[in-house]
């Protein structure tokens, strides 16, 4: 072979001579998408040296002969090969990454770093040599805790790959690792959707997607990943157990319990299954049948904390409190804290449900407790226990109406989580806007928007106050950048449809509701939507469908239960039925003040005035500026003064025009009855007026 045929290949393919002058590493690195990383020590590229024409002809020759090297096996040889191209040139990047490769791959990954560097320093336009590099620092950056320095230099390695070499899908896979290890969530799944969106994506990713969406509570995303997870992994236990997790947060209960009624059929003795399928066929109101899966555990394991959970559990929703306070208290006898959470949570809220604030919560401080530091700061591990936690504190207070002390739990949060937690924003907007505290509360959350421009939940409650302020058209337009940035239409679909049916523009909220559903035909939180929609437009046949079909889906869903007896109430229709089905709402949440008020309502309609009062009483104790709940205890008085006082008319309650409220557990509405002043005072002494 001639010389200049040497040269012209030597100019064209394999050595990349790259510029003598070569910038530092850090100035080429592109900037990431997580925490700026630090300036990695400092490798420079070899001083300029001028390398003759016959001097790169010889490296190249010697390059081709390292290669033949490589493709024998011979791994030795071949690095002495490339060193001596090196010797050679210097400036020969592809050199530098073919030696890193070689060291990579025997896991010697100080030299393996040290090519990567000369190769990125030499051309760093080069894709392979980011790649390299980004590798290292990966295999770096793992082990018994994450390096995180190293972390996100990979991060800006591997960002570098995606611009500069779009067919390397690879790079997705480790930088979904990467962000997942570093907790950014959002750039974790978007690395993950890219491999998943061209068909790269194995069970692992599917499953590495469902745990990022659970994190983000997008449990329709969740279900649906860990449905492809499954299916991919030839039905494997292991994810199959995965989707029945995720099926059961996105509220498809029935189809939960199948997939684990369809694992136990191979694994009966798993005992992760038997509790899986316990906790299932409660949340689906089978009530007896998961009172037996755990007695199969406990007939064995008498003190088994999560099988005695379980049962507690079951005793709760059927109304059997002072049962399930005993079961929880065996549960925790001997037990250390830290391994009985979700007992002691369960307690607490059982003691809070009993009306027992002061125990109730000191279990969850206990609780919070055994997950903080001796200085009481929380670890990055235990930082969603312990949000978790004081979400449920301030919950216990706002249930007692101790306004004062649910505030303080606010801003307790925030210093124990730290500026990145959204949780305590979240909550005191939501507890504005339920106190009708809307200029507040719009206020909040536009503040919080400012912080955490990624967040959506702030742009939907930004727009539900605004629309209760009248500013429909502003809302909207909020919601419509949202659709601008998110691929998930049909949960913006379903916030407009709320915001316009709160301004009663039920013919626009109809339409964006069924919008939301044919996205997802099985979204429980679209088809209550729809249906409260439908409801107020008359349309009760279908609306009453839908509230049917979200309970094959889900058996105990609370709202759905709820709805559909209140709406029959509404109507005077089927007044036994619907009492039965708000019964097992009220069970299900004890404390949730609609759930209580719509007892009440079928009572009333039922003519059962002194139930009537006890549940509204009841529900107002929790929440007492909503107006639905005032406008009953209204029509509670009207109904007493009319039937108990001499000379009243005797008419019945169930033949009174209906209120009118929104059920879909996001935005209760009301339009005044101005008929309920009462004639006679409360015999008890109450005050009915709040």
């Amino acid at each position: 072979m001639s010389a200049s045929r040497l040269a012209l290949l030597l100019s064209g393919c394999c050595l990349t001579v790259g510029s003598l002058a070569a910038p530092a590493f850090s100035q080429q690195s592109p900037k990431p998408r997580v925490e700026k990383p630090q300036p990695a020590a400092s490798t420079s590229a070899p001083a300029p040296a001028k390398v003759s024409r016959e001097q790169r002809i010889q490296a190249y020759e010697k390059f081709l002969q390292a290669r033949r090297y490589i493709a024998q096996a011979d791994p030795l040889n071949a690095i002495a090969a490339f060193k001596e191209v090196l010797t050679l040139d210097p400036t020969a990047a592809a050199a530098h990454v073919e030696l890193g490769n070689l060291y990579l791959e025997g896991r010697n990954l100080r030299d393996a770093e040290y090519h990567a560097r000369q190769a990125v320093a030499l051309d760093p336009e080069d894709a392979m040599a980011h790649w390299l590099l980004g590798r290292v620092l990966f295999s770096q950056s793992i082990g018994a805790a994450l390096n995180r320095e190293k972390a996100r230099e990979a991060v800006a390695a591997f960002e570098t790959v995606a611009k500069l070499d779009a067919l390397n899908l690879e790079v997705y896979r480790l930088l979904g690792r990467l962000y997942r290890d570093l907790n950014d969530t959002e750039n974790a799944l978007s690395a993950y959707a890219k491999l998943i969106g061209a068909n790269q994506g194995g069970p692992e990713e599917f499953a590495a997607a469902t745990e990022l969406y659970l994190r983000k509570r997008r449990y329709r995303d969740a279900a649906n990943t860990a449905r492809q997870a499954y299916i991919l992994s030839g039905e494997n236990p292991q994810w199959g157990y995965q989707l029945s997790q995720a099926l059961l947060y996105a509220g498809q209960t029935a189809e939960a319990i199948d997939v684990l009624k369809e694992l136990l059929e191979e694994n009966g003795n798993n005992l992760r299954l038997i509790l899986s399928y316990a906790e299932a066929l409660m949340r689906g109101g089978r009530y007896a049948e998961a009172e037996q899966q755990v007695q199969r555990i406990l007939s064995e394991r008498p003190n088994h904390p999560e099988a005695l959970s379980i049962l507690a559990q079951v005793q709760r929703r059927s109304g059997r409190r002072e049962e399930a306070v005993k079961t929880l208290r065996q549960a925790l006898a001997g037990q250390d804290v830290t391994e009985t959470l979700a007992q002691q949570y369960a307690l607490a809220e059982t003691l809070v449900e009993l009306g027992r604030t002061e125990e109730a919560v000191a279990a969850y401080e206990s609780a919070l407790r055994s997950v903080s530091n001796p200085d009481n700061t929380v670890s990055e591990s235990q930082r969603e226990r312990a949000e978790l936690i004081l979400m449920r504190i301030a919950s216990a207070y706002k249930a007692a109406g101790k306004v004062e002390q649910e505030l303080a739990t606010y801003d307790r949060m925030r210093r124990l989580l730290g500026s990145e937690s959204t949780l305590a924003d979240l909550l005191l907007i939501e507890s504005l806007r339920n106190e009708g505290k809307h200029e507040e509360a719009l206020k909040a959350a536009r503040a919080a928007r400012q912080r955490f421009p990624n967040e959506r939940q702030f742009v939907y409650l930004e727009a539900q106050v605004l629309a209760r302020l009248g500013q429909v058209d502003q809302a909207l337009k909020e919601l419509s950048k949202v659709a601008e940035e998110t691929d998930d239409a049909g949960e913006v679909a379903q916030m407009k449809a709320i915001v316009l049916s709160d301004a009663n523009r039920f013919e626009d909220a109809e339409r964006l509701a069924r919008q939301a559903v044919r996205y997802d035909e099985k979204n429980i939180a679209y088809l209550v939507t729809l249906s409260s929609i439908l409801e107020r437009r008359k349309q009760y046949a279908e609306s009453e469908q839908l509230l049917r079909t979200v309970l094959a889906l889900d058996p105990d869903n609370p709202t759905a239960l709820n709805n559909l007896g209140y709406f029959l109430a509404e109507r005077n229709e089927r007044l036994d039925e619907a009492l039965a089905l708000v019964q097992r709402a009220v069970n299900i949440e004890p404390t949730n003040s609609s759930f209580l008020d719509s007892l009440g309502w079928v009572y009333f309609k039922q003519n059962r005035l002194d139930l009537a009062r006890q549940y509204i009483e009841q529900a107002l104790s929790y929440d007492r500026r909503n107006a639905t709940l005032n406008d009953h205890m209204g029509m509670y008085w009207s109904a007493w003064a009319i039937w108990k006082v001499p000379g009243g008319t005797g008419k019945s309650p169930a033949a009174w025009p209906p209120t009118r409220r929104t059920s879909t557990g996001l935005t209760p509405n009301c339009n005044a009855d101005k008929r309920l002043k009462p004639s006679k005072p409360d015999p008890a002494g109450l005050e009915p007026w709040v």
